[in-house]
């Protein structure tokens, strides 16, 4: 088994596994740094008077935004550095 898995994982060239692993962190990174921000914001401006359910909610929605806009981002760095293999 560990054979096979070595044989597949040396089929992906190695910058491609290099830049796949740094985008995904720096998403996951932005990702959850937004959503912690937004809970912490949300909570300190309404108190209590929101349910956990609704500011999950919340939460969850500016993490999206936040996707969209490190998206945003990488589109943006991929135009401005082409020959950049990680990107």
């Amino acid at each position: 088994m560990n054979k096979v898995l070595s044989w597949i994982v040396n089929l992906i060239p190695q910058e491609y596994r290099v830049g796949i692993a740094i985008k995904k962190v720096s998403y996951t990174v932005g990702k959850l740094a937004v959503a912690a921000l937004a809970y912490g914001k949300m909570k300190a401006l309404v108190g209590d008077n929101l349910t956990p359910d609704q500011l999950v909610q919340i939460q969850t929605t500016t993490a999206a935004i936040a996707a969209a806009l490190l998206e945003g981002v990488h589109d943006w760095a991929r135009l401005k550095y082409p020959n950049a293999t990680w990107l």
